[in-house]
């Protein structure tokens, strides 16, 4: 009587065990199956350069203000001082790199 009580009882814990080992850790690459979709890689480089705005559009400083900008009128330096917005071609392309902002 005892013999059969015990056995089933090992069976349990042998499921149990075996189900431990299969069930994935939630680090590796496995885990995707249990956690679900991969998060998306933002472009570091794009995120520290351009910035959302309200709209849906993003924005930029422009580039050439640090040197030879003595063959420039004073009206062109100071253009450079304006936010660049971006194109709709450059949105696309900023939409896949920024997919967070």
């Amino acid at each position: 009587m005892f013999s059969s009580l015990i056995g089933s009882f090992g069976s349990v814990a042998r499921g149990l065990c075996a189900a431990a080992v299969l069930r994935p850790a939630l680090g590796g690459p496995q885990a995707q199956a249990v956690r679900g979709m991969a998060k998306l890689k933002t472009h570091k480089g794009t995120s520290k350069r351009w910035k959302a705005i309200a709209n849906g559009l993003y924005q930029r400083r422009q580039a050439g203000l640090r040197h030879l900008n003595r063959n420039l009128s004073p009206a062109a330096r100071r253009g450079k001082h304006a936010p660049v917005v971006c194109t709709t071609a450059q949105r696309r392309h900023l939409d896949r790199l920024l997919p967070y902002a």
